[in-house]
């Protein structure tokens, strides 16, 4: 049987849910330690420690001599369905963010690699595959990066798009030029929730008990092949995903 949380994690826990929900607004400050300490009827050193835990996950900073304060970075609002449709030269987080008013940024890197058992499942390919990778950081400027996304790509489509094996390639990406080379694209995704491993504690800058979301999404092609898959990793309160339905879906 699990262990119920320690009063301090259970302190955080409540103060993260009001934060994540909306209820305290970022620029907020939070009650006092003796305020808290009555609340929820805890010493101030579990108190204390609970705010140090609410800092790790980056939802408030402490300022000495004033207290915690809710971060006051804003999230990204995120339609679903972004990647289908280009608008200027962007798609995807891109034209999120900047329809949200912000600067993004995104960090890419591409290299050649055997995919793993993992990987192969998603690509519908045997392990030992060898496949484009193409991992991206993404953000917005003047803040920490939201998101990780990698995409890996078979090689009889790099060989058929060589501009996929560049860092820019093009406006649109990946799917204005699958596009292009006749490929219809329809998208399957599927979303789960976990905490962050260490190296995507060190790239999104999050404390290890900060949710992440992880998003596996692949692209089929008129034939119903998978040419595509992209993993997404993203902290979970910089971000906010929208999706759109109609009556007849």
């Amino acid at each position: 049987m699990p262990r119920p949380p320690t009063k301090a994690q259970a302190i955080t826990n409540a103060l993260a849910a009001r934060i994540v929900e909306g209820e305290l607004d970022p620029g907020t400050w939070l009650p006092s330690e003796r305020e808290l300490a009555r609340h929820y009827e805890a010493d101030r050193s579990t108190v204390r420690r609970a705010l140090r835990m609410l800092a790790e996950q980056g939802l408030v900073q402490l300022r000495h001599g004033s207290g915690a304060q809710v971060r006051t970075a804003r999230r990204v609002r995120r339609a679903a369905a972004d990647i289908t449709r280009q608008v200027g030269a962007w798609r995807g987080f891109h034209v999120s963010a900047q329809k949200d008013g912000r600067t993004p940024f995104t960090r890419t890197t591409v290299t050649e690699i055997a995919a793993s058992e993992q990987l192969a499942h998603h690509l519908d390919v045997p392990p030992g595959t060898r496949v484009l990778e193409r991992a991206r950081v993404q953000g917005v400027q003047g803040e920490p990066p939201v998101q990780t996304a990698t995409t890996w790509v078979i090689l009889d489509v790099v060989e058929q798009i060589p501009v996929l094996r560049e860092v820019d390639t093009g406006p649109g990406g990946i799917y204005s030029r699958l596009e292009e080379a006749g490929h219809r694209i329809t998208f399957e995704e599927s979303v789960t929730c976990r905490l962050p491993c260490a190296d995507e504690q060190d790239t999104l800058e999050v404390g290890p008990n900060r949710p992440v979301l992880t998003l596996w999404r692949r692209a089929y092609d008129q034939n119903g092949r998978v040419v595509e898959v992209t993993h997404r990793v993203v902290v979970g309160d910089r971000h906010e995903l929208v999706y759109r339905y109609g009556s007849g879906a």
